[in-house]
């Protein structure tokens, strides 16, 4: 008789929610193994029994025929003497779950609908025929419906839909796709959607002073005042028809509200801006399929491109060139080449379409900048009933909010501008491991959380602008989430060096008044940061050094200025300046970020100082003023004198000046505006051959004092004034000769962008190799929100490839602040190695 052996076999990973305990079940029957399988709440545990040769297959088995969302990161197996009783004889037993221990096991993203439901949808003989909820094990919403681990339905929101007689079959039984399937449901038993009007609201009426209502206390429980038009799957049907018919439609889906009309009707966009308070800021669309796709945008079907991340499971928004035959409304993406596209993700999407006339419709988040998603149905109808002429919502709970993940190719790799819906809670690895949790609050803007332990980093989905009370209270709402879903108990919390940052108090608070915990805090330089989350990102091990370029509008310095055109020498732990942009004077402070004129003024005025030009010289300049020659006039006193005046080695600011100079953009309206309007001059303009080389961004230096001693030392800084004042240079040779071409610009506005945009890039490149010579350090990396900027890392990785130095940019991670968070968590991570083995010495 062949004798058994006996495995205790711990699986870690993505084993939730993917149907991974039905697959090890009949990957043990069919490998003739008995025991048991369980669910941990953050791994699976496995118990078998078996011959050799049967357990050797049955090993390789689960290695090799995982479930397609699943993932297997750590397989510990050790060898055991059990007891017959523990292993059933000869049957295999998927156990109930059960509470286990911290782990790197989590839940799945939420994916795109798979082809099998899709099918059933599509076939008018199956229960599921265009039901707008139907999922499977294989697809569907995972995070936005998950409580609490361990994931059973008993811990999402679909504990209220309880099962129908069918459902419940395939729900129990092994073989079928929808086996412990959390969010399954049919029309019998599941969620339904309404079509819902205000009641004071006519639909021919449509305002053009509404606007997103901001959020009241007062009102938090307020229930709607509306009509119900229709219900189930009429309510899609009538949805439709109103998109088609120009409305404004509020629908709700797995992750939060969106605002969607038909991306064709350029009256019916016009009002949506209006409305919404958004003259500009572009909005994604939503396509029927990629042939739509193509008509608007340049497609590429080339393995990694386009087409691959549109199709892929995980459907984020793609940034897409507009192509020739583009024929949306032009307000949907003015002023730009590209635009945001997504396909149909949830089954609602491609029932929506399924009644729509239009192939494309406008989809955009439902809340103002910065803030949280809405989610609520009540909360929604309060908030955007100024915004929509009709509600499409459901009646399924949306427990964890989140954003589209928007990606777009810079030099001409994928990279994540926004990481949130299909990507969270997914783990991200470190290069090196410490025991202790850690919890990285990060920045301000475009904030993220980061929970790390045993060398893994969770991000959470996209938070937002924490200055909002509403976004600081879901930030932390989020951080209790995560710490809930991972099991992480923060020892050591991360924050900015920024004191007055709500994440900054947040983190400050969390480490004094929760005592129990005996957390440690960490402060890390927000542009420290960003080097030490594109190090990790790339493998580098703990014992690194970089050149690091951080390229973004603001962060706060060691020496209390605003920074955000820095080049460091960077180590994990520690980090020192080597260089930056020349410190420009903000006029108004934050006001300058909004009307760069402002900016234009400060960085033109040390040639008014030295006499090369004069105030009337500026005071001429066409830049746009809210409150016209008056405040130009006072702008310049304050730079007189030194009033109100900020000082930023910003590269953003920057390039909103250029884009101010060249009439490009003379308000803010969103965030990024004018350098992207920037980029997209500069796009068309390299269409025209401009002489990349007529402009250049030299370095000089400057006195720097150091505030500990007062000592002086000079630091050397690239002469953005130099290269703004050339600019200025070439458009006053336009409009001082409009009756004579001897001594006119030969070039035009978009060639005069593709031209500063390029010396700016290469101006920084060259700096960076001066550094690399210097330091002896290869390693060059580059983050930031200015890393989103695809004109300028081309040509920033050109330079620095023509040196045979290569640029590492992000892979995993936003190089924008989404990053900050593990950026922080990957700094202190290394400081406890660091301290320990200095210890250990």
């Amino acid at each position: 008789m062949v004798s058994a052996v006996y495995k205790k076999i711990l699986i870690k990973g993505v084993v939730q929610g993917v149907g991974f305990r039905p697959f090890v079940y009949r990957t043990a029957y069919a490998n003739h193994i008995s025991g048991s399988v369980v669910n941990l709440g953050n791994m699976v545990q496995i118990l078998a029994s078996g011959t050799a040769e049967n357990m050797n297959s049955f090993l390789s088995d689960l290695t090799a025929k995982n479930p397609p969302l699943s993932r297997i990161d750590e397989l510990d197996i050790t060898n055991e003497n059990f007891s017959g009783t523990d292993f059933f004889s000869d049957e295999f037993l998927i156990l109930e779950s059960a509470e286990g221990e911290s782990g790197n096991s989590i839940i799945p993203p939420d994916t795109a609908v798979c082809s099998d439901c899709l099918a059933e949808m599509q076939t008018k003989e199956n229960r599921r025929h265009l039901y707008p909820f139907t999922v499977c094990t294989n697809c569907g919403p995972r995070y936005t419906t998950v409580r609490r681990l361990p994931y059973d339905r008993k811990n999402t929101v679909m504990d209220t839909f309880p099962l129908c007689e069918d459902c419940l079959a395939e729900y129990t039984n092994v073989n079928d796709r929808r086996y412990h399937a959390q969010p399954t449901c049919c029309p019998k038993c599941g969620p339904i959607h309404t079509f819902e009007q205000a009641v004071e609201s006519e639909i021919e009426s449509k305002t053009e002073t509404s606007s997103i209502t901001e959020a009241d206390p007062k009102n938090s429980h307020i229930q709607r005042n509306t009509v119900v038009l229709a219900s189930g799957n009429e309510a899609l049907k009538n949805a439709a028809k109103a998109i088609d018919d120009g409305f404004i439609v509020a629908l709700k889906g797995d992750g939060g509200f969106h605002l969607v009309c038909d991306a064709h009707n350029e009256e019916a966009v016009r009002l949506l801006r209006s409305r919404l308070k958004r003259p500009a800021q572009p909005f994604a669309v939503m396509v029927r399929n990629i042939a739509a796709a193509e008509k608007n945008a340049e497609i590429r079907h080339d393995e990694g491109k386009e087409c691959s991340f549109l199709e892929n499971v995980r459907r984020p928004i793609l940034i897409c060139n507009k192509s020739c035959s583009y024929a949306l409304a032009p307000s949907t993406a003015p002023k730009l080449h590209n635009l945001g596209i997504m396909l149909p993700y949830s089954a609602a999407h491609f029932v929506l379409f399924n009644y729509l006339k239009t192939d494309v419709f406008v989809m955009t988040s439902a809340n103002l900048p910065g803030l949280p998603m809405v989610i609520d149905n009540d909360d929604a109808f309060f908030k955007l009933s100024g915004v929509a002429d009709y509600f499409l919502f459901h009646n399924r709970t949306v427990q964890n909010r989140t954003d589209d993940t928007v990606i777009r190719f810079v030099s001409g790799a994928p990279v994540f501008l926004r990481r949130s819906r299909g990507f969270v809670p997914e783990r991200i690895c470190l290069p090196f491991s410490v025991s202790q949790g850690i919890a990285g609050v990060g920045a301000e803007m475009n904030n993220t959380l980061s929970f790390s332990k045993d060398g893994n980093i969770f991000l959470s989905q996209y938070i937002g602008n924490t200055k909002h009370l509403q976004t600081a209270a879901y930030h932390a709402e989020a951080f209790e989430t995560l710490q809930k879903l991972t099991g992480i108990s923060p020892e050591v919390v991360v924050c900015d060096m920024h004191p007055d940052f709500n994440t900054t108090k947040f983190a400050e608070d969390y480490v004094a008044y929760a005592a129990e915990n005996n957390a440690e805090l960490i402060r890390v330089q927000h542009h420290h940061a960003h080097i030490c989350s594109v190090m990790a990102d790339n493998g580098l091990p703990i014992d690194s050094s970089v050149i690091g370029i951080a390229l973004d509008g603001v962060g706060y310095g060691d020496d209390n200025t605003v920074w955000g055109g820095e080049i460091l020498k960077c180590a994990y732990t520690n980090y020192e300046r080597l260089s930056s942009l020349a410190p420009q004077p903000m006029a108004g402070g934050d006001l300058a970020t909004k009307y760069p004129s402002r900016l234009v003024f400060g960085m033109l005025y040390p040639y008014v100082l030295d006499g090369t030009l004069s105030e009337d010289d500026l005071l001429s300049l066409n830049l746009y003023f809210p409150r016209g020659a008056a405040e130009a006039k006072i702008v310049l006193s304050q730079l007189k004198n030194d009033f109100n005046v900020a000082v930023s080695s910003s590269s953003g600011r920057v390039l909103d000046a250029a884009a101010a100079m060249l009439g490009l953009c003379s308000e803010r309206t969103y965030d990024g505006e004018p350098a992207m309007v920037l980029e997209s001059a500069a796009y068309y303009g390299l269409r025209e051959n401009p002489d990349l080389s007529y402009f250049k961004l030299e370095t000089k230096g400057i006195n720097v004092v150091d505030p500990n001693d007062a000592s002086v030392s000079i630091r050397t800084v690239l002469d953005t004034s130099a290269l703004l004042f050339d600019l200025y240079s070439e458009i006053q040779k336009e409009n001082s000769n409009l009756n004579s071409n001897s001594n006119a610009s030969k070039f035009s506005k978009n060639e005069l962008a593709a031209m500063f945009v390029h010396a700016f890039a290469e101006g920084i490149g060259r700096l960076a190799l001066k550094h690399v010579s210097e330091t002896g350090i290869h390693s060059v990396c580059v983050s930031g929100g200015v890393a989103n900027n695809d004109y300028i890392i081309s040509v920033l990785a050109e330079t620095l490839k023509a040196n045979d130095v290569d640029l590492m940019t992000h892979k995993n991670l936003p190089p924008g602040d989404g990053c900050i968070s593990h950026g922080q968590v990957a700094s202190a991570a290394a400081r406890l190695l660091m301290n320990k083995n200095e210890l250990r010495e």
